[in-house]
């Protein structure tokens, strides 16, 4: 799965996916989006641990499955890619 953008909307998308066992590549413009994207889901993931809804190691294995970049070219390989992404 690929994810352009890595706002609320997308940022919940590529987690969904990853923790249905999807590999995900998110594509932002820049690396500090990019890693804000990251950190956006490495959050979400970790409050559903606190809260006891999902087990540590589940929530490793779908940060496992993601991967952020800023090359359009990342997501050729992907068999569905959503965009997120706003305009402007």
């Amino acid at each position: 799965m690929g994810v352009i953008g890595r706002g609320l909307i997308g940022a919940g998308i590529a987690e969904v996916c990853a923790r249905a066992g999807l590999h995900v590549v998110i594509h932002e413009v820049n690396e500090d989006a990019a890693k804000a994207g990251l950190s956006r889901i490495t959050a979400s993931l970790d409050r559903g641990v606190r809260r006891g809804e999902l087990p540590g190691a589940e929530r490793d294995a779908a940060l496992a499955r993601i991967r952020v970049s800023t090359d359009l070219r990342d997501l050729a390989d992907r068999d569905a890619v959503v965009e997120a992404a706003t305009a402007g």
